[in-house]
């Protein structure tokens, strides 16, 4: 399993290509923009999209959905609680901070939390994870989790926004705290971390740990 990393977009969001060197079938997390860079990257590796999975709903992780699923067919898989972000620009507070068109589209698959599906040789696994949005999820491949606006190095998403939910976050942290296995996290925005980095230096997922919320 091969990663390509893209900072996208007036907020520089982390966008992941994760590939199979072999079958090279792609899949692409959280789309934010940039949809020519996606785009000549998977044409110069002849890689074949077959997904498009996202962490969340919010116009900075989803951007380039549209034009990426009419040019290469691929699925676009969100979470139902997140999934009209994906055809409403209002929710997306897009208008305020953006000018180019908001280009809409349905979501092919939409997940409750727990489902697994392959990427290539790999299976990826979701994990609901509210808080920063209802329908955050992260995504886990092997040793990597994309962690989305859930956890960040050192920090966490924001809770302050239109369906975000403080008390939902602690519990979506706790559930990660309680991972026994390290993971490498690629996050939404900044630098990738690993679990175990977190549990120690990350205040806010320790805390959700320490304090013990039942899940």
């Amino acid at each position: 399993m091969k990663i390509q990393t893209f900072v996208v977009g007036k907020l520089r969001t982390n966008c992941y290509l994760v590939y199979d060197e072999n079958s090279l079938e792609a899949s692409v997390v959280d789309p934010g923009g940039d949809y020519q860079k996606i785009k000549t990257f998977l044409d110069e590796n002849q890689l074949k999209l077959k997904n498009i999975f996202l962490t969340h709903g919010h116009f900075d992780h989803i951007l380039a959905v549209a034009q990426l699923r009419e040019a290469t067919g691929a699925r676009v898989v969100i979470h139902k609680a997140d999934a009209g972000m994906l055809e409403t620009a209002d929710d997306n507070m897009y208008m305020s901070i953006m000018s180019e068109p908001f280009r809409r589209v349905k979501a092919d698959i939409l997940l409750s939390g727990g489902e697994k599906t392959k990427v290539g040789t790999v299976e990826a696994q979701f994990l609901h994870t509210p808080g920063h949005t209802p329908g955050s999820v992260c995504i886990f491949m092997d040793n990597v989790i994309f962690t989305g606006d859930t956890l960040f190095k050192n920090d966490i998403g924001r809770t302050d926004l239109e369906g975000g939910s403080e008390l939902d976050m602690k519990y979506s942290l706790r559930s990660l705290y309680d991972l026994e296995d390290d993971y490498i996290l690629y996050p939404g925005h900044y630098n990738s971390t690993t679990l175990f980095a977190e549990k120690k230096n990350n205040p806010y997922l320790r805390d959700a740990g320490i304090r013990g919320y039942e899940l």
